[in-house]
């Protein structure tokens, strides 16, 4: 069990074989398929194994096992297989405190290689769906455009920093090892951290101090769904203690001093992450406000909805996924609308339902001439969402 709060769905990841050097994730029993196969990027790079066809779902590199005499034309390879990939894939590179930092990679995360495998496999489901969310942000935008004016709120606005929590004494090597661009602030304690976070944006936050109270803080941090998925980097001197950090909310574990070039890279990696999660949660907000402006125009411009659908679909094929379209009419629910108005007030009921009880990234909209739809990135979650429809409209009160 992950005490960490996170939001983790295994059936929003997409399924293929893990590229690896050194590490290579146990899967779980769900996500687990016979025809996935296992690649080493060592193979692929002395040329004794075949080129994969199909997307990875991770690459995982632990520098420690590629031989020194390799390391730099292998990641310069490395490089260059992954920008031939049809889309973003999370890469990872597993390190330890005394190693030297890779060049020429941009890695989603940077990670302490005594992550547990569980973990592992836990962070790979968050950041995929990460990556998903990004995308739909980038189509929405594309497609749908800006909305005048539009205010974000506070967590969302600003330059990019770095939340320090703890009273270690190290502040000043954070502000050394972070980004000249990166606002770096201090936090007491939790508490003080989730209020200064609500404030302004912040991309990463790095706790430094004892285990316990570490543990105290992320848990903390990771109650307020507005942070749930920040990176955040547990600072650790004892061995011992890196595991269960990991299993309290950690996204990183900084185990013993790090190498000043070695921090820099981990802590750019983490506040990568959160800048790109930070922006799409705001195209995202922003473009929830323009699909529900549209309700108040008859709904979204049919030609422009199936645009959305095409390049989506698009996106999404190329991770080997569907795009499931859900109508949301009231004979599809059993329910009787009888004349023109109760056939509006009833999309406008399901429509509204809908909202509530899908996530963010999910399309839900009126539509011109179709009534209100739900796109969603798997059947899964079309199963999900009507069985919620369904539970609410069984303990709801409809006039007749």
């Amino acid at each position: 069990m992950v005490g960490n709060g996170m939001d983790v769905e295994t059936s929003l990841s997409w399924r293929g074989p893990y590229w690896y050097v050194g590490r290579c994730p146990l899967r779980p029993a769900s996500a687990h398929a016979e025809n996935d196969q296992d690649i080493s990027l060592m193979g692929l790079f002395d040329r004794s194994l075949s080129p994969p066809q199909q997307l990875p779902a991770a690459v995982i590199v632990d520098i420690q096992d590629i031989p020194t005499e390799k390391r730099h034309p292998f990641f310069l390879w490395l490089a260059e297989e992954i920008r031939t990939l049809p889309c973003d894939v999370p890469l990872y590179v597993l390190t330890g405190s005394e190693d030297e930092p890779v060049d020429g990679l941009r890695p989603m995360a940077i990670l302490e290689r005594s992550v547990p495998d569980d973990i592992l496999v836990m962070l790979i489901c968050i950041h995929q769906r990460a990556l998903l969310r990004s995308e739909e942000a980038r189509i929405r935008r594309r497609i749908f455009g800006r909305v005048p004016g539009f205010g974000a709120a506070p967590h969302y606005t600003g330059g990019s920093g770095l939340m320090v929590v703890g009273v270690s004494g190290r502040f000043l090597e954070w502000q050394a090892a972070s980004s000249h661009n990166v606002e770096v602030v201090g936090a007491f304690d939790g508490g003080m951290a989730t209020e200064f976070m609500a404030q302004r944006a912040f991309d990463a936050v790095v706790i430094d101090s004892t285990s316990e109270d570490t543990i105290d803080y992320m848990q903390q941090i990771r109650r307020d769904a507005r942070f749930a998925s920040l990176p955040v980097l547990a600072v650790c001197e004892d061995p011992e203690d890196v595991v269960a950090l990991f299993r309290n909310g950690a996204s990183d574990v900084l185990l013993g001093r790090n190498r000043p070039d070695t921090l820099n890279r981990r802590l750019a990696s983490a506040i990568r992450l959160g800048k790109r999660r930070r922006l799409a949660d705001r195209v995202l907000s922003e473009s929830h406000m323009w699909l529900q402006q549209q309700i108040t125009v008859g709904g979204l411009d049919c030609d422009l909805y199936d645009h959305y659908l095409e390049t989506t679909a698009n996106a999404m094929a190329a991770r080997g996924l569907d795009l499931w379209e859900m109508r949301l009419s009231p004979e599809n629910f059993n329910i009787p609308a009888s004349t023109a108005e109760d056939r509006a007030e009833l999309n406008g009921t399901l429509l509204s339902v809908a909202d509530a009880t899908s996530r963010d990234e999910d399309l839900v909209c009126l539509v011109r001439g179709l009534g209100p739809v739900a796109v969603l990135k798997n059947e899964a979650g079309t199963l999900r969402l009507q069985k919620r429809i369904n539970s609410i409209l069984a303990h709801t009160v409809m006039a007749p």
